[in-house]
């Protein structure tokens, strides 16, 4: 992670990365571009009550922009290919410690998935950071139903997002055809979704995973861990297909395997990865089984 110090760094950054102009960025905040080479000189700042809007274009963590955005910036660890900020460079990677300590997590940002504007901010942060089509909205809807515990969304207290975790009921006859690559995830329909959970081979499919810290992967995972804890499931997997390299990373941590690794498009910077396996392992004291 690099640590910002200001918010005109921020934004040289995030124009090379994406490579966009002034101008573009000008464009896209609908400001004058004379007004973005003010910021990058850190002559002016945004207006306080512009940031939630400069927030939602950029798809940039709220917390990140705020303790910029001023004439006394508190500095900020953030990796702009993972999009995860921290305050602190004691966070600046997970750890599996975390998890296994049970260390309290911070349960008033959490929400269950099941509002219109929730699951659109899923299909938001799935396309910025994925850049693969996105599922139809009503098996998002579906999941939040079928499993309302683990289709989780978090919110700050002034009502920004912070992140979320997508989790889809699949049939086990659906997913193998998703593992053998026979179809890919965004073929899947609401007929190969399933309510049933006391068959054997459980399929719980992440979708979509994302949060703006490692402190809120953390308050994202924790209650996930805990819902596969206490419904004891007798025979399941937790599997799905990430294209960041930091959930591998996470997921990894949790007990899961890597089954394959593939380029995107033929792009080596852009690999998806299937992952999968259980909880069933030392995060709760058993050994795994996966």
């Amino acid at each position: 992670m690099k640590k910002y110090h200001n918010f005109a760094e921020l934004l040289i950054d995030y124009r090379e990365i994406n490579n966009l102009s002034q101008l573009d960025l000008a464009s896209l905040l609908d400001v004058d571009v004379r007004t973005v080479n003010r910021w990058e000189k850190s002559i002016s700042l945004i207006k306080p009550d512009k940031e939630k809007y400069i927030v939602e274009k950029l798809l940039l963590p709220y917390q990140l922009i705020h303790n910029l955005n001023s004439e006394h910036p508190i500095p900020v660890f953030y990796d702009m290919n993972i999009r995860t900020y921290s305050l602190s460079p004691m966070f600046t990677k997970i750890k599996g410690k975390w998890l296994k300590l049970g260390l309290p997590s911070n349960k008033e940002c959490i929400n269950q998935i099941s509002t219109e504007t929730d699951m659109q901010l899923v299909e938001d942060y799935r396309d910025k950071t994925n850049k693969t089509k996105p599922i139809k909205m009503e098996l998002i809807r579906a999941a939040a139903k079928y499993l309302p515990e683990i289709n989780l969304i978090l919110y700050s207290e002034t009502g920004f997002y912070l992140g979320h975790i997508c989790v889809l009921p699949l049939k086990n006859s659906s997913y193998l055809k998703i593992k053998n690559k026979e179809i890919d995830e965004t073929n899947i329909n609401i007929n190969d979704l399933t309510g049933n959970f006391t068959e054997s081979n459980q399929i719980f499919y992440f979708y979509s995973i994302d949060a703006d810290s490692f402190e809120n992967t953390y308050n994202m995972t924790k209650p996930v861990l805990e819902f596969f804890n206490k419904k004891k499931f007798k025979d399941y997997l937790f599997a799905g297909i990430t294209y960041r390299q930091k959930q591998v990373d996470i997921l990894k941590e949790m007990g899961l395997n890597i089954i394959w690794e593939d380029t995107v498009g033929g792009n080596e910077n852009n690999t998806a990865t299937m992952l999968e396996g259980n909880f069933n392992h030392s995060l709760f004291g058993k050994k795994n089984n996966g």
